[in-house]
């Protein structure tokens, strides 16, 4: 019996060890495929290859290995390379991110990886930027690049080796304005190529006369370096206007200023006279005003103008300054006295012609205006203090304004030249040290232009800028290197449709001394009168 159960369990077992058998054995899962694949070799020859300096980027190489795409990590320190973000790259090649300094070297590893397998990382490879001495922006003010009104612009190009631009800028050349020397932008990095500076909405006390009825300039520095030492390159100083007023329909008349220099000692110079007038005749004017020019001066001018060919000047004085126009374009309507008599004291303006004009009979028409012509001439202050000389010119232009208010001159367009002693913030070095932020006062033009006044200076063709408008006797005188010249005499309007031409006249005659030219040149505009309906 026991023999028989000994069979069955034996049988039992060899039945189930057959089953066994006939199960069939399931081929290696992907772990195991995976298992006896070989990681890809260590990745060698890491090399830079270049940069993209704007985008602050780093280029590398290495060598390729076959079948297989790579990871790269980038860091400072070895330490940082092990906390790395890693970047794919399908090549044997990369383009770093952009890193955060070009200043100090930088470390990259890359890796392989093929058929799921991640090899090891390269030997960590040190590179870094090529960072010479930066170049130097090429600046760009002029109107071409500007785009409003009331802001002025300055673009540059891209620089090599340039990380970061600013502009340091004033009121005044070369940031003689003591409190308002330098203004800074926000430092802007590589990609920038340009900077807009904002302008007073309004022409009033403490505007730094910057509203653009003034037809100042901004002046700016360039700052710009590459980011890695701890001073700045700087550019020269420059003068950069905002767009030009867009002049409004009318009729162009040609508006001249001309201090003509009258020292008692001189005499009517024949040389001089035939200088003067051969300089007014060549600018084909409609009005001209002058000063330092008594009633003997102009008739030797109106002489020597007529025997040019130009007959038809004619003129109206009042003290040392006069008004002429060309009867074939303006009929006088009335003279009028302004200003004061000569009493020593700079803060009353001297004896001022002031006439109102009419189309001529010739050029008559219901819709063109008459004209009001007046010829400044303000004092100075012999060795004054800025902020005195300021005053003065203050008080004289403001009685000046009170009487051609009082001329009735109500709802004509009134055009003011002459000499109106400077704008003493943008001479000479600490020149503008007195702002009206510390007391001082806006002097004689800044007076007229926030009366209602615009400068010749916001046409959009500007002759002769780069130059002052004294030229005190030099035969060849310099350029201003801001580009942007001092002047002492100026044109303005008031209810017109604005200029179209600003010219600043840069001749010399004979030796350019007093007895061949004045110590100022000519200064010209083209203003439009707007017609009525």
């Amino acid at each position: 019996m026991k023999h028989l159960l000994r069979l069955a369990s034996l049988a039992s077992l060899g039945a189930l060890l057959l089953a066994l058998l006939a199960v069939p054995i399931a081929a290696p899962g992907p772990s195991s495929a995976l298992a006896r694949v070989a990681p890809p070799p260590k990745v060698t020859g890491v090399t830079p290859v270049g940069q993209e300096w704007v985008a602050a980027k780093l280029q590398v190489r290495w060598r390729a290995i076959p079948g297989a795409s790579y990871q790269v990590r980038w860091g400072r320190t070895t330490a940082a390379l092990a906390r790395a973000r890693v970047h794919p790259s399908p090549r044997a090649s990369a383009t770093s991110p952009a890193l955060s300094t070009r200043c100090e070297p930088w470390r990259v590893q890359v890796r392989a990886v093929r058929s799921g397998r991640v090899g090891p990382w390269s030997s960590a490879r040190q590179v870094r930027f090529t960072n010479r001495a930066p170049g130097v922006p090429a600046l760009r003010h002029s109107a071409t690049v500007q785009t409003s009104e009331t802001a002025a612009r300055v673009t540059w190009g891209r620089t090599p080796y340039v990380a970061r631009y600013r502009l340091d800028w004033s009121a005044a050349p070369n940031g003689y304005w003591k409190g308002f020397e330098h203004n800074h932008t926000p430092w802007q990095g590589p990609a920038s190529t340009g900077v807009s500076i904002q302008l007073p909405a309004a022409a009033t006390a403490g505007d730094r006369f910057l509203h653009p009825a003034y037809g100042n300039p901004v002046y700016g520095q360039l700052n710009y370096d590459n980011g890695c030492t701890r001073t700045y390159r700087k550019s020269g100083w420059f003068g950069f206007f905002p767009q030009s007023r867009v002049p409004d329909a009318g009729d162009a008349v040609a508006f001249g200023t001309y201090n003509t220099e009258l020292p008692s000692r001189l005499g009517a110079v024949p040389a001089k006279i035939a200088n003067l007038a051969e300089n007014i005749a060549s600018q084909d004017l409609d009005v001209v005003v002058l000063q330092e020019a008594n009633d003997d001066r102009a008739q030797s001018l109106l002489a020597r103008l007529d025997a040019r060919g130009q007959t038809d000047w004619t003129s109206h004085g009042v003290g040392s300054q006069q008004v002429m126009w060309r009867t074939s374009q303006w009929e006088l309507v009335e003279g009028t006295a302004l200003g004061m008599a000569n009493d020593g004291n700079p803060a009353t303006p001297l004896p001022t012609p002031g006439v109102r004009l009419t189309p001529a009979a010739g050029v008559a028409d219901p819709q063109r205006q008459d004209i009001f012509v007046v010829s400044v001439h303000l004092e100075d202050t012999p060795g004054g203090t800025v902020a005195q000389r300021k005053r003065n010119a203050n008080k004289a232009a403001g009685i000046l304004l009170d009487q051609i208010a009082a001329a009735g001159t109500a709802g004509l367009p009134v055009l003011a030249g002459g000499d109106f002693k400077g704008s003493f913030s943008d001479g000479s070095a600490g020149s503008g040290s007195c702002d009206e932020s510390n007391g001082c006062v806006g002097e004689g033009q800044p007076t007229f232009v926030r009366a209602g006044f615009w400068d010749s200076r916001t046409a959009p063709v500007k002759d002769g800028l780069a130059f002052g408008t004294v030229n005190k006797h030099v035969a060849n005188p310099p350029r201003n290197s801001t580009g942007v010249g001092n002047r002492t005499d100026f044109l303005l309007a008031k209810g017109a449709g604005g200029f179209t031409l600003h010219r600043n006249v840069v001749r010399t005659f004979g030796d350019a001394s007093d007895s061949h030219q004045s110590d100022h040149n000519l200064v010209v505009a083209h203003v439009v009168i707007p017609r009525v309906s």
